[in-house]
C-alpha cells in the first residue's frame, strides 16, 4: 500500500484530539489549520503535531481507505494502553462517533480481541462541557476496567 497523506483532512487539527501545548478544543481548531492544510506543516512542533500518529495513515494501517477521519467522522489511534491492557482509541469528530463507523470499530475490536475505547463530546449552551467516556472489548478488559473501580461505560464483546 502506497503512505497516505493526511491532506485533505484536517481532523486532527480541528481540535477533536486535544492538546496542551496547543491552544484547540473540540470544535475550535488550531490557529494555523487552513482550508489547504496546515499553514506551519514544514515548521509544526513535535508535541503534539509531528508525535501524532493516526492510525488511518500509520505505516500498514488496517484500517481501509474509507475510514480516514473526515470522511467516517472518527480518529483512531493505535498503540495506546488501558489499564496495562492494549488498546485502540477512536475519538468523534464532532459531537459523536457516526453509527456505521462505531459498528464497524467494534466489529473490528472483536475481530482483533483489542478493546476499544471511545468518547462522546457533550455540548452545552456555550460550547463542548465535557466528554463522557465508554469503551468496547472482551471480557476481561471489562472485569479489569470494574476491578479498577473505572468510570466508563463499557459494553463486553
Amino acid at each position: 500500500m502506497a503512505t497516505r497523506s493526511c491532506f485533505p483532512c484536517t481532523a486532527c487539527c480541528q481540535g477533536w484530539i486535544t492538546s496542551k501545548r496547543i491552544e484547540m478544543s473540540p470544535g475550535n481548531p488550531c490557529k494555523h489549520c487552513t482550508a489547504q492544510g496546515c499553514a506551519i506543516y514544514e515548521k509544526r512542533p513535535k508535541e503534539p503535531c509531528r508525535t501524532f500518529e493516526c492510525g488511518w495513515v500509520q505505516d500498514k494501517s488496517p484500517l481501509p481507505d474509507r475510514m480516514r477521519p473526515d470522511r467516517c467522522g472518527a480518529i483512531v489511534v493505535f498503540n495506546k494502553k488501558c489499564l496495562g491492557l492494549d488498546v485502540f482509541v477512536a475519538a468523534p469528530v464532532g459531537d459523536s462517533i457516526p453509527p456505521a463507523t462505531l459498528n464497524g470499530l467494534m466489529a473490528f475490536a472483536l475481530k482483533q480481541g483489542l478493546p476499544l475505547l471511545y468518547w462522546t463530546n457533550v455540548r452545552g449552551k456555550d460550547g463542548y462541557i465535557r466528554q463522557e467516556q465508554s469503551g468496547y472489548g472482551p471480557p476481561a478488559f471489562v472485569n479489569a476496567v470494574k476491578r479498577a473501580g473505572g468510570t466508563i461505560e463499557i459494553m463486553s464483546a
